[in-house]
């Protein structure tokens, strides 16, 4: 169960995941060791997946949306898109589509070489592919 200081350091950790506990404890005015236990507990309990950074890139980004046959299992469909070369996000929704999945590759060729590898599988029965022109970084 995390507590209001743990969604305060989470915050401040997403901003900025190699912001420095003893930093962090400065700005929340408790102590570096409170930091330092509360991440490793945070680690440890799975609230915290992991530790990630943001890049500026030229790359070509696209968000695919992915509709599959009702008898297929979504989750099996979900894990193998998530080990193509370039597909850095995958999600399971609701809605129309049953898949999406965040693509950053260096070229469109190579953007249009996974649509297709995608659209290969009997199981899936359409894509849509929404270019992503520019992004926004919130505070969360």
């Amino acid at each position: 169960m995390i507590d209001n200081l743990d969604k305060r350091i989470i915050a401040i950790l997403k901003k900025d995941s190699r912001c420095p506990f003893v930093e962090i404890a400065d700005k929340l005015s408790v102590s570096e060791g409170t930091i330092r236990s509360r991440v490793h507990r945070m680690v440890d309990e799975g609230v915290i997946c992991g530790f990630t950074i943001k890049t500026s890139s030229k790359n070509v980004k696209a968000l695919v949306e992915i509709r599959i046959d009702v008898n297929t299992d979504t989750e099996e469909i979900a894990n193998e898109l998530s080990g193509y070369d370039g597909i850095v996000e995958v999600f399971e929704v609701t809605g129309d589509q049953d898949v999406i999945a965040i693509i950053d590759v260096e070229s469109s060729q190579h953007l249009n070489d996974i649509i297709e590898r995608v659209r290969r599988n009997d199981n899936i029965l359409s894509t849509r592919t929404r270019l992503i022109l520019k992004e926004h970084f919130g505070e969360n």
